[in-house]
C-alpha cells in the first residue's frame, strides 16, 4: 500500500484511473507512459511519459510489476481499483479531517506553484491539456528534463515541510 501511494505521489499525483491503468511493457529504465484520454472523445488516449526520480523508482520497484499490470495485487492479470487506492490514502491520512485523494493531485500542484515551477511544467506534468497552436503541433520537446526537476523539488519541499505532512504508512 505504501509504496503505491508514495509512487502515486513522488510522480506529481497523476490520475488514478491512469495510474492504476499502468502496464508493465509500458515502464522503461527511468521513466513510464500512461495514456490521457480524459477530454478527448473519440480519439485515441495520448501518451504521457513520466520521469522516475530515484525515490519514486524505489517505490515502483516495491510495487512488484510484474504479469500485464505493474500495480496489482494478484501478479499483474488485473489493475488495482482506482477505488482501492483511494482507499489506501484515506485510510493512510488517518489523521486528516475531511481528506480526500483527489486533494494529492491539488496539492502537489500548489506545492509546485509554491516552488516557482511554472503552470507550464506543471500542466505537462499532470497531463493538463496543452493548448494553442504552438504547443500541440511545433513544439516537439518532451519536457523529461523539466518534469524531472519538478518532481526532484516536489520532494525536496515536502522533506522541507515534514512537520506537516502525514506520513503514509508503509504497510
Amino acid at each position: 500500500k505504501g509504496a503505491v501511494l508514495r509512487l502515486h505521489l513522488l510522480t506529481g499525483g497523476q490520475r488514478i484511473e491512469q495510474l492504476v491503468n499502468l502496464r508493465t511493457a509500458d515502464i522503461d529504465a527511468g521513466a513510464f507512459t500512461l495514456y490521457d484520454g480524459k477530454g478527448r472523445p473519440g480519439k485515441p488516449p495520448r501518451p504521457h511519459t513520466i520521469p522516475l526520480i530515484p525515490e519514486a523508482a524505489l517505490a515502483l520497484l516495491a510495487c512488484q510489476p510484474e504479469g500485464i499490470y505493474a500495480l496489482s495485487t494478484d501478479g499483474g492479470n488485473t489493475h488495482l481499483a482506482a477505488t482501492t487506492l483511494s482507499n489506501w490514502a484515506v485510510e493512510a491520512a488517518v489523521g486528516i479531517d475531511g481528506f480526500q485523494t483527489k486533494r494529492i493531485r491539488s496539492g502537489v500542484e500548489t506545492l509546485l506553484a509554491s516552488g516557482r515551477v511554472s503552470s507550464d511544467i506543471r500542466g505537462r506534468l499532470q497531463s493538463h491539456g496543452i493548448a494553442g497552436v504552438q504547443a500541440r503541433h511545433y513544439d516537439g520537446h518532451d519536457y523529461m528534463d523539466e518534469k524531472r526537476d519538478a518532481l526532484a523539488l516536489l520532494l525536496r519541499l515536502l522533506q522541507e515541510q515534514s512537520a506537516n505532512v502525514v506520513h503514509i504508512k508503509t504497510a
